[in-house]
């Protein structure tokens, strides 16, 4: 199960504590936003590789929080609008409200080099997931902070080289976009891991172990 507070309603059981906002400076999101920027899509097998465990482990995740008959019960809707929700609050109470969720599909100008975009499509299945586990399960807002908080939670669902990649989606991307204000265009590269590290180092886990900071739960039940 990944997080009581997108159980459905009807067999909601409990939930958990309210989740830590991490922080992140402006020079920590300045450094790694220059790595994605500088990088160029490089679509060599061990890229593909790690992008591809992406889409396979995503793909588990989606599919349990649209499962009918699962505990989520959420249902993933299309839309063009590029942004469905004037903020989190908004996402996270209507999804909330009606079990459904709003995905917008990736216009031709910004397609993915990896993932398709259209309706039902890999990068659409990635997003859905990001707004749900990310968003509507945390509170994380959309600032930097949020979404840097929220990859801190999703990175824990992932193994792998798919954490790898996921890296370059949920933190170098949205950094690209904080440091400059404007949006990136999607690549397919793998970020300099040693950046990575120091950007969740040993120190810091201990220090969000300290305060209590929240921690996604494993996701064995998954098929």
């Amino acid at each position: 199960m990944f997080m009581a507070n997108l159980v459905d309603p009807v067999v909601r059981s409990g939930f958990p504590g309210s989740p830590v906002l991490h922080r992140l400076t402006g020079s920590e999101a300045q450094e790694i936003a220059e790595c994605f920027i500088s990088a160029r899509t490089k679509p060599d097998s061990l890229v593909a590789a790690a992008y591809q465990q992406l889409e396979e482990q995503t793909d588990r995740q989606f599919a349990a929080l649209t499962d009918p008959r699962g505990p989520y019960r959420i249902t993933a809707a299309a839309t063009s609008q590029a942004t469905p929700y004037r903020d989190a609050d908004e996402l996270i109470a209507s999804v909330s409200a009606t079990r459904t969720l709003e995905v917008t599909t990736s216009p031709a100008d910004r397609a993915h080099p990896l993932l398709s975009g259209e309706a039902g499509g890999a990068y659409y299945r990635f997003r859905a997931v990001h707004d749900l586990i990310g968003h509507v399960a945390t509170g994380y807002g959309f600032d930097r902070d949020g979404e840097y908080s929220a990859w801190l939670v999703q990175r824990t669902l992932y193994t792998g080289l798919a954490r790898w990649a996921a890296a370059t989606e949920l933190h170098g991307e949205i950094s690209a976009l904080w440091a400059t204000g404007q949006v990136a265009e999607h690549k397919a590269v793998l970020l300099d891991r040693d950046l990575l590290k120091r950007h969740y180092s040993a120190e810091r886990m201990a220090s969000d172990e300290a305060r209590g900071a929240f921690t996604a739960p494993d996701l064995k039940g998954l098929p």
